[in-house]
């Protein structure tokens, strides 16, 4: 998705790295080797060494390669009949766009998939439903590959994702700084006071979603009330890799269903906020997929 990496030992570091990162971005900032924070920043490093190998490694057969992935077109730029349409990215700034999508987005997404996949697995009257669509597109589809044209047909699966997202609330609050002074239900805000947003609350109101607690992508056939939805934050500060995430999550759902039948081994919410969830997993069909494994990296 990234930059389709296949090899087992970078993939292995990569993941090791980021998950000593999230931790040191809570921690007191004390620069010592024993600390968190310290951790996080080698950690940082040792991601910023790999990236600068990928980039140049690629660059150098950017004529040659055939990969569709971010890199490349971060790399190559869009060209127009007219000349070049986006200017042309220095290593520095295509670095900083990887890094920043990998560590805002690669817990994150991953987190939303297992619960995603969790849900279809307790609701199998939707994953039919879901199956059924996918299979169709997969028939009717002309590339190799899906294509933004197959993406935008996934209407259920859309609705899925979003269902998805507004259960698990991956991301249950987000900060905001009042600009002004403000009354909101009789409680005075001052400017500058940090306000906590309850995502988690808005997305379990029974006053906003009827029957909360019940999975039912359908419900999402009519339109959100205004800010009801804030799987994503909302206003000028809405997530930057929305888009990204919501793709990434069609079509994982798409390889999933189209390939596999599958059902959870361990139905322990304790044990599935710590460790995720394991699966049994039938195929069934044969696949030209690339494998699930390396999906986001």
């Amino acid at each position: 998705m990234l930059m389709s990496l296949e090899e087992p030992n970078e993939l292995e570091m990569l993941r090791k790295d980021v998950a000593q990162v999230f931790p040191a971005m809570l921690a007191f900032p004390i620069n010592l080797p024993w600390t968190t924070f310290h951790k996080g920043l080698k950690a940082r490093k040792r991601i910023e060494n790999i990236l600068a190998k990928i980039i140049n490694e690629r660059r150098r057969v950017i004529e040659y390669s055939n990969e569709h992935d971010l890199l490349q077109f971060l790399l190559s730029g869009e060209q127009s009949s007219d000349g070049p349409l986006l200017p042309s990215l220095t290593d520095k700034q295509i670095h900083d766009n990887i890094l920043t999508l990998i560590i805002a987005g690669q817990e994150t997404t991953a987190n939303a998939i297992t619960w995603m996949v969790k849900y279809l697995d307790e609701n199998q009257d939707v994953q039919e439903t879901l199956r059924d669509e996918q299979l169709k597109i997969k028939e009717t589809s002309r590339a190799s590959s899906l294509t933004v044209d197959d993406l935008n047909k996934m209407s259920y699966a859309s609705k899925l994702v979003k269902e998805s997202l507004r259960m698990a609330s991956i991301v249950p609050w987000f900060p905001r700084v009042a600009l002004e002074d403000c009354e909101l239900e009789g409680f005075k805000i001052r400017k500058g006071w940090v306000i906590n947003i309850d995502a988690k609350a808005m997305h379990l109101d029974p006053s906003v979603y009827q029957d909360p607690t019940r999975f039912h992508p359908p419900r999402f056939h009519e339109l959100s009330k205004p800010y009801s939805f804030l799987a994503f934050g909302t206003g000028v500060r809405t997530c930057l890799g929305m888009n990204l995430a919501k793709y990434m999550m069609l079509e994982f759902l798409h390889r999933l269903i189209t390939t596999y039948r599958w059902e959870s081994m361990d139905s322990d919410l304790i044990n599935f906020g710590k460790v995720g969830t394991f699966l049994k997993i039938e195929k069934r069909m044969p696949s030209s997929s690339s494998s699930l494994s390396n999906f986001f990296f």
